[in-house]
């Protein structure tokens, strides 16, 4: 079976997107969740146009998409909780 090589801006948005929405609800780091939020669909949209150019030999556009949609979910989820609370 042969290797798959991950981008690594792919798996950079992933972590990134999992860190935001993991932080973007406590009140006190909220902002540091934002930024992570906001690096999250940056390189996931950087990596994803990188892979459908053909710019990359790597794959991992699931894992670029996946971080730039949890980016979105978090920064939605903490813009609603700095209105509400």
């Amino acid at each position: 079976m042969a290797e798959e090589r991950r981008g690594t801006l792919a798996v950079l948005a992933l972590v990134f997107g999992i860190v935001g929405l993991g932080i973007s609800w406590v009140p006190v780091i909220n902002s540091l969740g934002f930024a992570s939020c906001i690096a999250a669909i940056i390189l996931g949209t950087i990596g994803l146009t990188q892979i459908s150019k053909g710019a990359s030999i790597a794959s991992g556009r699931r894992l670029s998409i996946s971080g730039m949609v949890l980016g979105a979910i978090g920064l939605v989820t903490g813009v609603l909780f700095a209105v509400v609370l």
